[in-house]
C-alpha cells in the first residue's frame, strides 16, 4: 500500500512540469471534437469536451494502468465509457496520443513505439473523417479493432454501470483483483433504476477494484438542472450506497484533476467497497454553446459562432484552417476536403512541437511497460474443468440434427424430421 502512494506521489510530482502539455494536448482533443461533428452534423459536443481533463488525466498520470500498444494484456486495467454517446471524446484523444506514438516510431524505429497490429488496431487522425458514416466510427462506444481501449459497447446513459461491474467481479473471483476497471458516466446516468442496482450489488460483493468517476456538470438533456429534481451531490448520490467517494470542484484543472484521479486510483480501502470521484465541470466547455444546450446539438457547419471556437486555437498556435470564417461549402466533396484540411491543420500543431510528441509518446510508453505479465494469484479454473475442454464441443459430426438448416425449415413447417440429414 505504501508502494502504491509513493509511486501516486511522483506521477504527480512528474507531471506537474508537464501540466503546459497537457494543456495543449486537451486543446487538439477540443478542435478534433468540434470539427468532426461541425463536418458530420450529428453528434454530442457539450459532454464530449466536458471530460477531455478527466481522460487525458487518466491515461497521462499513470493512475489507470494499461497499455495502449498492446490493448489485448490481459492484466491491464479496464476502461468502460458509461456516457457511450460521448464517444467523440474516446476517438479524438485516442487520434492524438496515436499519433505522437506514429510520429515516433517514425523518427527512431524503435519498437518500443509500435502498436499491436498497428494498420488495424492503430485510430489515427484520418479515422475522423468517417465518423458517423456507415463502415466508420460508430456514433456510440463500441469494441472493434480501432477502438479495443474500451472494454464494453455502451450508448444511453448508465448503460456501461452492470457491465463494468461484471467486469469488476469476474477479475476478482479469479485472483486478479489488482486488475481495476474504471468507468466514466456523467450524473444524469446515474438515475436509472439499474445503476443504483449495480451501486448496491457493488458494494455487497466488495468491488474494492471498481472506480467510477463521474463528470458533474448539473444538467443532461432536459432544460432544467439536474439538481431541480434528483436531491443531492455525489456524495449523497454514491456514498448513500457505501462507496468511498471523493473529489474535484476544479474538474478542468490539472493539478486537480490529477491529484482526485491518483488519490482513488491508490485508495485500498481496508473494508473493500468500491470507489469513486466526481470533478465539477461545465456541460460544453469553450464550446460557446452550453448545458443542456450543447447535448447532442453541434453548431451549424461552418457558422460563425463555430469558427468563433476556433478563433483561440489559431491565436494560440498559429493553426492555418481552410476556409476559416467562410461558409460551409456546397457539396459533400467539398465538405470532406475541407475537413480534411482543418483535421491535418489542428494535427499539425503536436506536429510542430516536438516536446510534446515526446512527452505523450514516452509517457505512454514507461504507463505501458507498467502493466505486469502475469498475476501470481490469478487462476482461473484449474484448466480441466471449463468447458472448453470438453471434446463433445468439437465433435460436430455427432451434433443434434436440430441444430442443422434443413431440419429447423422441416420444424417450422411440420414436416418430419429427416434422421442423419445435414445441411
Amino acid at each position: 500500500m505504501t508502494n502504491i502512494f509513493n509511486q501516486s506521489q511522483k506521477d504527480f510530482l512528474f507531471l506537474q512540469d508537464h501540466f503546459h502539455q497537457m494543456e495543449k494536448a486537451k486543446d487538439i482533443v477540443d478542435q478534433l471534437i468540434d470539427l468532426i461533428l461541425n463536418y458530420r452534423q450529428s453528434g454530442h459536443p457539450g459532454g464530449s469536451r466536458s471530460k477531455v481533463h478527466m481522460l487525458l488525466s487518466l491515461m497521462l498520470s499513470g493512475a489507470m494502468r494499461w497499455d495502449i500498444r498492446h490493448p489485448k494484456k490481459p492484466f491491464a486495467d479496464r476502461f468502460i465509457l458509461s456516457a457511450g454517446h460521448t464517444i467523440p471524446l474516446v476517438y479524438c484523444t485516442l487520434a492524438l496520443i496515436d499519433e505522437a506514438l506514429r510520429i515516433k516510431y517514425a523518427q527512431t524505429g524503435d519498437p518500443c513505439y509500435l502498436m499491436d497490429e498497428a494498420d488495424t488496431n492503430m485510430l489515427v487522425w484520418e479515422d475522423l473523417l468517417s465518423f458517423r458514416r456507415r463502415g466508420g466510427l460508430s456514433g456510440h462506444a463500441e469494441i472493434t479493432d480501432k477502438t479495443l481501449f474500451i472494454k464494453f459497447n455502451t450508448g444511453p446513459s448508465g448503460h456501461g454501470s452492470p457491465a463494468a461491474a461484471g467486469e469488476a467481479l469476474a477479475l476478482k473471483r479469479a485472483g486478479a483483483g489488482e486488475v481495476k476497471v474504471f468507468m466514466i458516466e456523467g450524473e444524469a446516468g446515474l438515475t436509472p433504476g439499474a445503476v443504483h442496482e449495480t451501486m448496491n450489488s457493488a458494494w455487497g460483493l466488495n468491488l474494492d477494484n471498481l472506480v467510477l468517476l463521474v463528470d458533474w456538470n448539473d444538467f443532461g438533456i432536459d432544460n432544467h438542472k439536474v439538481s431541480d429534481v434528483v436531491y443531492g451531490t455525489p456524495e449523497d448520490w454514491i456514498g448513500s450506497h457505501g462507496w468511498h467517494v471523493i473529489g474535484a470542484d476544479e474538474g478542468s484543472e490539472w493539478a486537480n484533476v490529477t491529484k482526485t484521479l491518483l488519490e482513488i486510483a491508490a485508495l485500498q480501502p481496508a473494508d473493500q467497497k468500491p470507489k469513486a470521484a466526481w470533478f465539477k465541470t461545465r456541460k460544453g466547455r469553450g464550446y460557446l454553446k452550453y448545458d443542456n444546450a450543447s447535448h447532442g446539438s453541434p453548431h451549424k457547419m461552418d457558422s460563425e459562432t463555430f469558427w468563433e471556437t476556433k478563433k483561440p486555437f489559431v491565436e494560440k498556435y498559429g493553426a492555418e484552417f481552410k476556409n476559416y470564417l467562410g461558409s460551409a461549402p456546397a457539396d459533400e466533396a467539398g465538405v470532406m476536403e475541407e475537413f480534411r484540411a482543418n483535421l491535418s491543420a489542428v494535427m499539425d500543431v503536436l506536429k510542430a512541437d516536438q516536446d510534446l510528441v515526446d512527452f505523450l509518446a514516452n509517457r505512454l510508453v514507461e504507463i505501458g511497460d507498467r502493466v505486469p505479465e502475469s498475476v501470481e494469484s490469478f487462476c482461473l479454473g484449474d484448466g480441466q474443468k471449463t468447458p472448453f475442454m470438453d471434446e463433445r464441443l468439437y465433435d460436430f459430426e455427432n451434433y443434434p440434427n436440430v441444430l442443422y438448416k434443413n431440419q429447423v425449415k422441416r420444424l417450422q413447417t411440420g414436416q418430419p424430421l429427416q434422421i442423419g440429414e445435414r445441411g
